[in-house]
């Protein structure tokens, strides 16, 4: 009997045992599914981004220790540490309530000794994770009072140093992920595909400009953290980057001057189109050369200024193709419409990547190219001109040849406006409404 009573009562317990639900946490989500779409093609939902309450009454709190320590302005600090408080964390008192007239750093110190568990378990924590879904995952909050990752930063550095070094781990955490993230991206960029061509979108200029931007950020970060060490390794990591995006440059421009064809010029038209990131990263590469202080001998020549006088070579000859190639058809020899005004669009990046280096150690050769850019863009404007009116008085007149010609002298002169030098285009504008009032009349 007994055997036959006890499994009669363990049946009885399995039927009315309750079922255990999964915590919403733990419970998974079910995404919408398009039918007859595989649900591996479904992407995941993003992330938001952590701690960004957190962040915001981060600065806010080291605002607030950071001025007189009054009753009132502790009662600020409580109330805004409030929400942030864990349950099993007794509500503190205001401490400064019996404490009037006491030196700073005793109401500073009696302040922080019931709010410093928040701060330790709470905020700190908090911090740490939203600087490395902003700076190490790019995530992004729609929050317009979303304070800048350089105010977190300081704000964390101000919290730490309030209390003695406690909390130190969530800065540190926050320095390893930028260092280990600093480097994993300059190894993609300049390792992943070393044999890709210039004009591939995986190491285009504006890739690597915009890489070069997110240095930027992190050497900030590390420098209001106060990490010396991980800012050693950024810098050298920003530098090579730097040197790497110059070098793809210099092989952009440089493969039309050997080889004219269509993969040439397409290569070299994407690089030169990018005169943001050239920009971005020739400015780098000066404040580099600047920061390093390097002084050149008459057997080596500091890698950073190597890398831009490549580029500024580079450059130069590449004007000299393309002034060869217009020269000839402002001469009046045939070259297709496109290309034509192909290398206009070079000649015009050139100038314009020179009128905007704006720097103290903005090399002489800038200065050199850009004037030579104008005036031969000037001459081979009148020769277009010149041959023009003598096409146009040739008897009998090659009306194809004049209307090619007319173009051309027309896509030279808005270069030559466009280089911002208006004062030498009132005779050549004039010849050219001659020219067309010529053709028009000539045709009719």
């Amino acid at each position: 009997m007994w055997p036959m009573k006890r499994q009669d009562k363990e049946a009885r317990n399995r039927v009315a045992a309750p079922t255990l639900a999964l915590p919403p946490a733990a419970a998974p989500e079910r995404s919408a599914h398009r039918p007859g779409a595989p649900r591996s093609a479904q992407p995941p939902a993003p992330t938001p981004l952590r701690g960004v309450r957190e962040a915001r009454d981060a600065v806010t709190l080291a605002r607030l220790l950071r001025g007189t320590i009054t009753p009132m302005r502790a009662d600020e600090v409580l109330a805004l540490l409030e929400p942030h408080r864990p349950r099993l964390v007794p509500k503190p008192l205001n401490p400064l309530a019996t404490m009037i007239g006491q030196p700073q750093g005793r109401l500073l110190e009696a302040l922080l000794r019931p709010t410093a568990p928040i701060v330790l378990d709470v905020l700190l924590p908090r911090l740490r994770d939203h600087l490395i879904d902003r700076l190490v995952d790019g995530k992004v909050s729609a929050e317009d009072a979303l304070p800048s990752a350089l105010d977190v930063a300081a704000a964390m550095k101000s919290l730490v140093t309030l209390l003695r070094g406690a909390g130190r781990g969530s800065m540190v955490a926050v320095v390893a992920a930028l260092e280990a993230d600093a480097r994993a991206d300059a190894d993609r960029l300049v390792r992943a595909a070393p044999e890709s061509e210039p004009g591939d979108p995986s190491s285009n200029i504006d890739a690597l400009a915009h890489a070069l931007l997110r240095f930027e950020t992190r050497r900030l970060v590390l420098e209001t953290l106060g990490s010396t060490t991980a800012l050693k390794d950024i810098v050298y990591q920003s530098r090579r980057l730097t040197r790497f995006a110059l070098r793809r440059a210099t092989d952009g421009v440089e493969g039309f001057v050997a080889d004219r064809g269509i993969k040439a010029l397409h290569a070299s038209l994407a690089t030169l189109d990018s005169v943001d990131g050239l920009v971005v990263v020739v400015l780098r590469n000066l404040d580099d050369q600047e920061e390093s202080r390097e002084e050149a001998s008459p057997f080596v020549e500091p890698a950073d200024r190597k890398a831009l006088n490549d580029y500024l070579s580079a450059a130069w000859r590449l004007s000299d193709t393309l002034f060869e190639l217009v020269g000839k058809a402002a001469n009046g020899g045939e070259l297709g419409d496109l290309l034509f005004e192909a290398l206009l669009r070079q000649l015009g990046a050139l100038h314009q990547f020179c009128t905007r280096i704006d720097h103290a150690g903005r090399p002489a050769t800038l200065d050199t190219l850009e004037q030579r850019l104008v005036e031969r863009t000037n001459a081979l404007a009148r020769l277009a001109g010149e041959r023009l009116i003598e096409t146009i008085l040739a008897r009998p007149c090659d009306l194809a040849k004049a209307r090619r010609l007319l173009a051309r002298s027309q896509s030279l002169t808005q270069l030559l406006y466009d280089m911002g030098h208006e004062e030498e285009l009132e005779e050549l504008a004039m010849r050219l409404v001659v020219a067309r009032e010529a053709l028009k009349h000539g045709a009719a």
